[in-house]
């Protein structure tokens, strides 16, 4: 064979093999496509399958050696029939149940030990056993906010769950943090993806979940967290606009902060995952662990940096200028995506798919699952007023003391997030002026007067005198905040008084230490009771300043 035909004979090998794999690709692609659009429709339809695990008693064993450790199933749904699942136990403290427990919580890697296979187009995917959430429902809540949002996050389902023919009951089925939830939210998914682990920051030992080729020794990593040490705020948040994702950064620590996800990053520094794009050689954060959400509507929405330990969002909240940007974020988000009307409806769907089911399962569970709804959506409606309350009201007062270290306070504001009181100022007969504090009729009343202050560091005495008519205090009142009538500094320790019934004028007294300088305080007057109402002189309510 002479040189031409040696020529030819190569170029023609190239050109078969290229085409092979152009062909591959091809049929990679569309395949992937498949799988995606097939998993939208599994996790959107709304159905609740019923999920069969079958668990041999060797593999049963091995998982009560090693909860974490990959196991071999079969995974029935329907008529379709998945062998070689790999499966393993999930669950942090509060959730995690062994795998002889009533309901021990899944993950599921149908790709784990047999190539390409998938389930109604997921290659993984976790089944909560929601025993911190009796809703089933802020997973899936709290998901389609931060989506909403443009961060990504795993998006949910419900599902029935046998093992070995038990009836294990309702469940929240979850998607993976996998490459096929990279591929949804990145054009390049070979970056390196870190899993938060517990209560860990980033300059913590993460594990990389996901990674293709160089992996840079956590370079992405330490980058980061050297640029969040930069004393500079102007060239500290230049550095870090660099490395991370900012603004979709600013959006996830708003949507954790207005959700209440206090196990979360921001401020926990617990329960994210975080990606670094090959593309853009920046950082992105996911957010995860959602079970235990809205818990405390009158948490602070603009956190101080002390509040939050989340390395990342403290280094920003720390600067002024970080603090303006997160806020402008959070009132745009607060204005177009956490809405009391797009979280009641979301509620109301919910509860109309997951009732059925409980119904189904029997044990009244669906009569508990009533309770905990209203009591979700009464939470969820008191969360977005409380927030748009504390995000738009006037900035706090900066205190002013005479020179024998007192401050009257008379700004005050109306605090009713559900509605319980009336609430005025007025004058008595005596022309004593007053905040005015009445149960309505419906009872439940956890009304207060707030004044939010600029203090000093320092130990302080707030002090007002309080008069009672026909307080009767809330009957299981379990916040730990006082009973009955009474005056205190929010956040802080329980009032050690506490009015009820008939009471002509008594002095009311509260000590309390603020650590920070300008710390912002919040003082209230407050009725927690079923009937009854409450005054506050006005002319005695004083914050005196202790001396050192």
């Amino acid at each position: 064979m002479n040189v031409s035909n040696s020529i030819s004979v190569s170029l023609v090998r190239s050109l078969i093999w290229l085409v092979l794999v152009l062909r591959c690709a091809v049929t990679d692609g569309r395949s992937a496509g498949a799988s995606a659009l097939e998993a939208e429709r599994f996790l959107t339809s709304g159905i609740i399958q019923h999920i069969h695990i079958q668990i041999a008693k060797t593999n049963l064993a091995r998982l009560r050696q090693n909860a974490r450790e990959y196991v071999r199933a079969t995974i029935r749904e329907g008529d379709l029939v998945y062998e070689e699942v790999g499966i393993h136990l999930k669950g942090a403290a509060g959730s995690f149940r062994d795998i002889d427990n009533e309901k021990p919580a899944f993950t599921l890697n149908f790709d784990k030990f047999v190539d390409e296979q998938k389930f109604r187009g997921l290659d993984k995917f976790s089944l909560n056993n929601s025993v911190q959430d009796p809703t089933y429902m802020t997973e899936a809540i709290c998901s389609d906010l931060f989506l909403a949002a443009g961060v990504p996050t795993p998006r949910t389902a419900h599902a029935r769950v046998s093992l070995n023919g038990r009836d294990l009951g309702l469940y929240v089925l979850k998607e993976g943090f996998d490459k096929a939830f990279l591929k949804r939210h990145f054009k390049n998914a070979k970056g390196n993806l870190y899993d938060g682990g517990f209560l860990q920051d980033i300059d913590a030992s993460l594990e990389r979940t996901s990674s293709d080729g160089d992996v840079r020794g956590r370079a992405d990593l330490k980058a980061l967290i050297a640029a969040t040490a930069e004393p500079d705020e102007t060239l500290r948040l230049e550095r870090m606009r660099a490395l991370l994702d900012f603004e979709r950064f600013l959006d996830f620590a708003a949507l954790e902060m207005l959700t209440w996800h206090w196990d979360g990053y921001v401020m926990k520094k617990n329960n994210y995952r975080v990606y670094h794009d090959p593309d853009s050689g920046r950082l992105t954060f996911f957010p995860h662990g959602m079970d235990q959400m809205f818990w405390d509507v009158n948490g602070p929405v603009i956190p101080r940096a002390q509040q939050v330990e989340g390395l990342v969002a403290r280094a920003i909240l720390e600067t002024a200028e970080g603090r303006k940007l997160y806020r402008e974020r959070t009132a745009a988000i607060l204005t177009n995506v956490f809405t009391a009307a797009r979280l009641t409806n979301h509620i109301n769907q919910l509860q109309a798919r997951i009732r059925p089911a409980l119904e189904a399962i029997g044990h009244n569970e669906h009569l508990n699952h009533d309770s905990a709804v209203v009591n979700l959506r009464n939470q969820v409606q008191a969360r977005v007023r409380v927030a748009a309350q504390k995000l738009f009201d006037p900035p706090p007062s900066r205190i002013r003391f005479d020179a024998s270290g007192v401050a009257s306070l008379t700004n005050w504001q109306k605090l009713d997030v559900r509605g319980t009181g009336q609430l005025d100022q007025s004058q008595t007969s005596d022309g004593t002026k007053v905040l005015h504090i009445a149960a309505g009729p419906d009872g439940r009343c956890t009304a207060s007067w707030r004044a939010r202050l600029l203090v000093p560091a320092g130990v302080y005495v707030f002090e007002s005198r309080v008069r009672t008519a026909g307080v009767v205090p809330l009957a299981k009142d379990s916040s730990s905040k006082g009973v009955g009538a009474g005056i205190r500094q929010s956040q802080k320790q329980a009032r050690k008084h506490g009015f009820t019934g008939d009471n002509d004028w008594q002095k009311a007294e509260q000590e309390f230490t603020v650590t920070a300088e300008d710390e912002e305080t919040v003082l209230l007057c407050e009725l927690r009771a079923e009937k009854g109402e409450a005054w506050f002189d006005l002319g005695s309510i004083k914050l005196r300043r202790k001396e050192k």
